[in-house]
């Protein structure tokens, strides 16, 4: 008989073990002090049953589309399945991928062992639910339970003031005409999050030196109110910005009915999932309803806000006179909706999509299922792509190819490293700088505590994530060679002999420096790092 610790969580805890063998599973860079473990965690055979299951999985998802249509969640020829964060399978968000994978190197690793007792710690019921379905005869005992990600009233809230801000901006618009772009010309139009995405200078970090003079912005404020979120008074101050520099503003085009479409979807939306929650889903035999539900009660909102999002979009393209558009990230809810909508609306205009970040084979946005993706409408069974696709190197463009993206092509140079040109990396002996991705920093310095605390002559910068939430940094104030960096990231690839990531793509650039690069992986999480060949 044995027994099983699975801990989840960032801090240190104390568990005696009341077993003669017991096995441990951390999720996180949490310790678990008290016994004499049996270590389950293997970071490499995790990554490599994602690259196993990958496909699997991203059928199985796909699959899920069929109750959408027989829900009739069709607004134009599209199925809005396919502008939710489940379809894209937003593995950088949300855990689902990675707690599958964990559960089946669990199960592998106790192949042959009868498992008695099982401690789950600082879990979420979805994952609880999940360890029962493959541990049944097992007695659970629950600790510390989480919270779920997110909450019905949660979203229901975000979304009432989204709805508020849009309302705000429309009677904004009716008041404020200033010099809105009655039409839009340009060679090319540059799809872009204003001002969030720009330096100083007016231009889009990621498109560079790509973007000309003949070319233009069409860029958006409010978004989904996820990707940037906006007050009224900024609106009012980046509006008149954006306009300034000779920028077309889609959110200028929005207007009440947009509105009462998104009202009309939302309630359609949590129809459907009231209906669907006693639905059992199962993949590979694991009942994985409630880490689902969680996907969908976030993808209720994605989509409501698109379709507010979308009806500004097409009054949009209908000024401009382009023969192009571009825009990052088209494997996102967002990149669709614009795919869906130049497909629809203007279908003469090429769509191009455009490399945001990095692609790696064990990071599932990028990837569809045989068939899924399609150029032209109904997308009642197809995900909308778009036209051609912008790859940064070969190894991306052969993600993109074997994921069903047409016409991919390499860029002339990753644009958005064109600032590496002007570096000498100086690599300062005992001066590394910690790059954390969106949403993993808080685990990312819990895993280096142990490094830092080994060297205390040498210095640690760390620079987060501009668009992530980095509360978490006040804990780390008594750390004595740790600092927040607010430099630019280029100075301190100038100054720093050793970079740690995760899957960031700082890692990608420092490497290009010849500066060493170390990549951190969590325990119990898929790192998606290209760097990283498993």
């Amino acid at each position: 008989m044995a027994e099983l610790i699975v801990y989840r969580g960032s801090e240190r805890v104390t568990v005696k073990p009341k077993s003669d063998v017991c096995y441990l599973y951390r999720i996180g860079p949490g310790y678990v002090d008290g016994g004499n473990f049996v270590d389950l965690n293997d970071g490499h055979q995790l990554n490599i049953l994602a690259e196993e299951i990958r496909d699997d999985y991203t059928q199985w998802v796909y699959s899920l589309n069929e109750s959408f249509l027989a829900a009739n969640l069709v607004v134009e020829k599209l199925s809005l399945f396919f502008l939710t964060d489940l379809s894209c399978k937003r593995s950088e968000f949300f855990e689902t991928f990675d707690l599958i994978c964990g559960l089946l190197l669990i199960q592998r690793q106790l192949a042959g062992v009868e498992l008695s007792t099982a401690c789950l710690i600082g879990v979420e019921p979805g994952f609880e639910r999940a360890f029962r379905s493959i541990f049944p005869k097992a007695e659970i005992i629950v600790s510390e339970s989480a919270q779920p990600q997110t909450s019905a009233w949660r979203r229901l809230g975000s979304d009432a003031f989204y709805l508020l801000r849009v309302a705000g901006v429309v009677v904004i618009n009716a008041f404020m005409k200033g010099n809105v772009l009655s039409s839009l010309s340009a060679d090319r139009a540059f799809f872009s999050v204003y001002p969030q995405m720009f330096s100083k200078d007016g231009i889009d970090t990621k498109y560079g030196s790509f973007y000309n003079e003949n070319d233009n912005y069409a860029v958006t404020i409010l978004t989904d109110g996820m990707h940037q979120i906006t007050s009224l008074r900024q609106y009012v101050k980046w509006y008149h910005e954006a306009e300034k520099r000779g920028f077309g503003v889609i959110d200028r085009h929005l207007r009440i009915s947009d509105i009462a479409s998104g009202i009309f979807w939302l309630g359609r939306m949590w129809q459907y999932l009231l209906k669907q929650r006693f639905r059992v889903l199962s993949f590979k035999a694991i009942d994985i309803s409630g880490l689902m539900r969680t996907e969908f009660l976030f993808s209720i909102s994605r989509v409501m806000r698109l379709l507010v999002l979308k009806g500004a979009m097409g009054r949009f393209l209908s000024t401009i006179s382009a023969r192009e558009i571009i825009y990052y990230p088209c494997e996102y809810p967002l990149g669709r909706m614009i795919s869906w909508v130049v497909s629809t609306n203007k279908p003469r205009l090429v769509s191009t999509g455009f490399q945001m970040s990095i692609a790696s084979n064990r990071r599932l946005e990028q990837f569809l299922a045989p068939g899924e993706g399609s150029l032209k409408p109904p997308f009642l069974k197809h995900a909308p792509l778009p036209n051609g696709v912008l790859a940064e190197d070969e190894a991306a463009a052969s993600i993109y190819r074997q994921a069903g993206y047409s016409n991919v092509a390499i860029m002339d140079s990753i644009y958005r490293y064109a600032y590496l040109d002007g570096i000498t990396p100086q690599k300062k002996p005992g001066l590394s700088l910690i790059a954390p991705g969106l949403h993993d920093g808080a685990m990312m310095l819990e895993q280096m505590r142990t490094e830092m605390v080994a060297h205390p002559n040498n210095r640690y910068l760390i620079k987060p994530h501009p668009r992530a939430d980095n509360d978490y940094l006040s804990r780390w104030t008594s750390v004595n060679n740790l600092q927040v960096s607010t430099q630019p990231i280029a100075k301190l690839l100038a100054m720093v002999s050793r970079v740690f990531v995760t899957y960031s793509s700082v890692g990608i650039e420092a490497k290009l420096l010849g500066v060493d690069v170390t990549i951190i992986q969590v325990p119990g999480r898929v790192n998606a790092s290209p760097l990283l060949v498993v």
